[in-house]
């Protein structure tokens, strides 16, 4: 799962320690897996299932967690921690909290238990990517169920970091991006095209293109101007930093097809026809973690706007 490091102008733990928080994420998905794998195999996964009357308390469910720990230890092949989430929290409190997260029922197949791991990391990716110990911001609801940005997080590995349609401070000005992708090697600014089924949208370097020529054509508004701008800001930011990581721009359009023979050369066109073939290259990609990748993460968030509050708990 790629790495949910900034969404629109949440705070993001990230921003307070990138090269903390992405180990981390790293170490913690790989240890919830083998807790669940372990509780899965051995018929025990029904402590992590919300009771329908009744919680489990007092010293009989006490005692079967902490055993249960001691088989995760075991299992991990040393005496390590079971840690939670939420990496600020007091020691002594991190252990319980680890035995906190619920499922509505128990996995009934391997592919269900996987299906609710990805689902139950995401609630967390987007704990970390909206507050900190100190502070915390509102999301969108919508992003909650924003396929695209499930797909993103869901279908590509670990060593992708993700800034969806973050909101930068460019010279006292709020701008608004588009999706950012920053794998080992590169960095992917995507725009999504909106559409119905089928539909075609002929590409121009006019400020409108059409939607569907002939009869019943219409206009929209070009994306390129929301994709270059994005793609400006980001190789403007590595060049002052001097980071030699390129830059590549990508039109989305899943449901239809873009019709552009004069495409720029530095454009991808990603539509129904060759969508899967654009996305398996970063999903087979096995390149670890780089450097550069890291620092200009760390660039491109230290220009972030952030819109928090001050937590109360």
């Amino acid at each position: 799962m790629a790495q949910l490091i900034k969404i629109h102008s949440c705070i993001s733990r990230y921003e307070m320690d990138l090269y903390r928080y992405q180990s981390q994420f790293l170490r913690l998905k790989k240890q919830q897996w083998q807790m669940f794998m372990l509780a899965y195999e051995n018929n025990e996964f029904q402590q992590f299932v919300r009771p329908q009357t009744e919680t489990m308390d007092g010293a009989e469910g006490k005692k079967e967690k902490e055993n249960f720990l001691r088989k995760v230890r075991h299992r991990l092949g040393k005496k390590e921690e079971i840690i939670s989430w939420d990496l600020n929290m007091p020691a002594a409190d991190q252990q319980a909290d680890t035995m906190e997260y619920i499922f509505d029922t128990v996995p009934q197949s391997l592919d269900e238990l996987k299906a609710k791991f990805m689902n139950h990391i995401f609630q967390f990716q987007m704990k970390w990517a909206t507050s900190t110990i100190r502070e915390k911001s509102f999301a969108d609801a919508s992003f909650y169920e924003n396929e695209r940005l499930h797909e993103l997080l869901q279908k590509l590995p670990d060593q992708h970091l993700i800034m969806y349609n973050p909101v930068f401070k460019i010279k006292n000005t709020s701008i608004g991006l588009d999706p950012i992708l920053i794998s080992p090697g590169e960095i992917v600014c995507i725009h999504y095209l909106e559409g119905e089924q089928h539909d075609v949208i002929e590409g121009s370097s006019e400020r409108f293109w059409t939607v569907n020529p002939g009869d019943h054509e219409k206009k929209q508004l070009s994306p390129l101007i929301s994709l270059n701008r994005t793609g400006t800001i980001v190789k403007q930011l590595l060049r002052e930093s001097k980071i030699n990581l390129e830059v590549k721009k990508v039109l989305v359009y899943k449901s239809g097809y873009i019709e552009f023979p004069q495409a720029p050369f530095d454009l991808t066109l990603a539509d129904k026809r060759n969508f899967n073939g654009w996305f398996q290259i970063y999903r087979n990609s096995t390149t670890p973690i780089k450097h550069d990748q890291l620092k200009a993460a760390e660039i491109l968030l230290s220009q972030c706007l952030i819109d928090s509050f001050r937590r109360n708990d």
